[in-house]
């Protein structure tokens, strides 16, 4: 199956968009997807931090939650899973909740002696509370919906200048009932391969360095013709040489529309801005970025 047209819609994000809407800390997003044989489907790609905003929005927007066909989890921090049982519950079906194993395992750090919760066990006691209400589908690869829309999977770290900074360094999870610093395998993001065999990468926070995601993106899909990049990109605290080198590796592609999102921060924003200019899109709440085959 092709795609033809591809709109993604932004729920929520940390800046408000139109009146009523509200702004929170963490990203969902709706992508639309039109084949060219007129077929169409439609893929929530995380919840937000919480069920405050995501509500508000999704009911504000009027986005009709029943006909989406799958969920996907970016990755297992609070700031991307926290609206998901209400997500699953606005479906109004059994769907298809897809993310990585380690998505669901408990994320934490010690701050002053407290312990200081990041992950998705603030809002589901285990899988279980998923498999409940959904069809859970874990998996370390890429998930393929058909030929044109994947998961990246978990997305190798081939370079030496995305690495995880701040925190994040600090953050340790579980797994194989072991405590270990979590390194954020769960990281993936969404990509959409067009009929005109352009492609699109929709990032959670990107966590593994959108340059190592684009590079998935390309080995994945076979095409190196990169039109857009939306959502996270885990900028906001990143030395000026990472800034430098994203950059730098993102102007080799023909790039028609970049929108930085949630924890791209104004620095990485900045950089984008002043290289990408009109192709810099400010994303908010409600803002659908556009994307079609030219063919």
């Amino acid at each position: 199956m092709s795609i033809q047209k591809l709109a993604i819609q932004i729920l929520v994000e940390n800046i408000s968009g139109p009146r009523g809407t509200l702004g929170e800390s963490g990203f969902s997003a709706l992508a639309e997807v039109l084949f060219t044989d007129s077929s169409k489907l439609k893929i929530l790609f995380d919840t937000g931090p919480s069920p405050i905003a995501f509500l508000n929005n999704v009911k504000k927007l009027e986005a009709d939650l029943t006909t989406v066909d799958a969920i996907v989890l970016s990755h297992g921090h609070w700031d991307h899973v926290g609206g998901l049982k209400e997500a699953i519950a606005l479906t109004k079906k059994r769907i298809s909740v897809i993310c990585h194993p380690q998505a669901l395992s408990p994320k934490f750090f010690i701050d002053k002696g407290e312990i200081i919760e990041v992950g998705i066990q603030g809002f589901i006691e285990s899988p279980d509370d998923i498999k409940k209400q959904a069809n859970l589908i874990t998996t370390m690869s890429s998930y393929k919906f058909n030929g044109s829309i994947m998961t990246t999977g978990e997305v190798p770290r081939k370079n030496d200048f995305e690495k995880l900074s701040g925190n994040l360094g600090k953050v340790k999870t579980m797994k194989d009932n072991k405590e270990i610093l979590d390194n954020l395998e769960d990281d993936l993001s969404l990509v959409f391969h067009l009929a005109d065999d352009s492609v699109v990468v929709l990032a959670g926070c990107c966590h593994a360095g959108i340059v190592n995601t684009v590079s998935s993106a390309i080995e994945l899909t076979g095409s190196n013709k990169i039109v857009g990049i939306v959502g996270g990109l885990h900028l906001n605290d990143a030395s000026d040489n990472r800034l430098s080198q994203t950059v730098q590796d993102l102007k080799k592609y023909p790039i028609k529309t970049i929108a930085p999102c949630h924890c791209s921060g104004f620095r990485g924003k900045n950089a984008i801005f002043t290289f990408f200019g009109k192709k810099f899109c400010e994303a908010v709440v409600s803002t659908v970025i556009q994307f079609e085959a030219t063919r």
